[in-house]
């Protein structure tokens, strides 16, 4: 996968689910919600929400991209503007329990979403615009919509910090693919940003209790995809080391952060690269980092509970016929949550 269809990626399925594993310190919900989108009806499909086991499920409001806070209280739902050809969107935050929505920002292209706040405050988002995909970072207060912006370019990835006052990003000049990609850190609030890397590339950075995880890419020559390891470093940039030293094909380009259980000790990833993609289970505990697969099916990694326990997924690829699935972080016999969801989120 290249890098401008990691993207996609994120503004599509992965993104959307990246809430609760972003917020994962956050307090405990106010209640369990599931969001999920359907079908598809002119530029939009259905977002629908429903229990955490996927019972009880009812159409909240039309959208691409769905995104559940911490608290359960809200959801914050992308909705793509007509025409098609010349794509703008809308964030609109909706209560979980239905009714009206609150427009919060307008985007010239489309709008990613990175994730809510552990405190489920804020929202830290992204609107790429033209060809070369640049724009600006920001975070969007979702009570009055008032924005803040901390950067811009090309972002490949940002969260929020486990205080919830921080934010870490991923920033590139621009989507050439030898064009480095440093991670920084800034207030939430908006001030001085801090340089945490200095070349190279890092992509989907994610800020858990015990460091920065991310991963970084190293070209492997022009008959090979770039490979892509799992690095953690402190806050503050230092301390640095590869954890992931895993083998890769040709055609693949290995794994991309998307969730951190609340302890930091489990981790979720995507496995990428061409016509790939799948959920890893990464255990941060021992020694020696062993990711592994936890469906032999194509699917895309979208969030994992705060206790690390169990994962969250969609099956199917690039448009195929899809389900939201949860499985054991052990693995074991996926459940349906969902027969015809994709770019699911839950705050589990």
């Amino acid at each position: 996968m290249t890098r401008t269809k990691l993207l996609a990626f994120w503004a599509g399925a992965a993104l959307a689910a990246l809430v609760p594993a972003l917020g994962a310190s956050a307090a405990a919900s106010t209640s369990g919600v599931l969001a999920y989108v359907t079908g598809t009806r002119a530029l939009n499909g259905s977002v629908e929400v429903a229990a955490l086991d996927g019972h009880g499920a009812r159409r909240l409001a039309a959208g691409v991209t769905a995104s559940v806070a911490p608290d359960g209280g809200s959801v914050a739902v992308v909705q793509e503007l007509p025409p098609r050809d010349d794509t703008t969107s809308n964030l609109v935050v909706y209560p979980s329990s239905g009714g009206g929505g609150t427009k919060l920002y307008h985007c010239n292209g489309f709008l990613t979403v990175y994730g809510w706040s552990p405190d489920s405050a804020r929202i830290l988002a992204t609107c790429p615009t033209g060809l070369n995909q640049r724009g600006p970072l920001v975070v969007i207060d979702a009570r009055s919509g008032a924005t803040v912006k901390l950067a811009s370019g090309v972002i490949e990835g940002a969260s929020f910090s486990p205080s919830s006052g921080e934010v870490v990003y991923a920033l590139g000049a621009s989507q050439q693919l030898s064009s480095p990609v440093n991670l920084f850190t800034a207030p939430a609030g908006g001030g001085a940003s801090r340089q945490l890397t200095h070349g190279g590339i890092q992509l989907g950075p994610l800020w858990g209790p015990n460091g920065i995880v991310y991963a970084h890419e190293t070209s492997r020559g022009s008959e090979y995809a770039p490979i892509n390891q799992i690095w953690i470093m402190r806050p503050n940039g230092s301390g640095a080391r590869q954890l992931t030293h895993m083998p890769v094909d040709k055609l693949a380009e290995g794994l991309v952060p998307v969730g951190l259980s609340a302890d930091g000790k489990h981790m979720l990833a995507d496995f990428e690269g061409t016509d790939q993609s799948s959920a890893w289970a990464v255990d941060l505990t021992g020694a020696r980092v062993v990711p592994r697969p936890l469906l032999k099916t194509m699917n895309s990694a979208q969030a994992i509970s705060r206790d690390g326990s169990t994962v969250l997924l969609t099956t199917g690829f690039e448009g195929s016929p899809s389900s939201v699935e949860s499985v054991p972080f052990g693995g074991g016999t996926p459940t349906v949550l969902a027969p015809h969801g994709t770019t699911a989120s839950w705050n589990r």
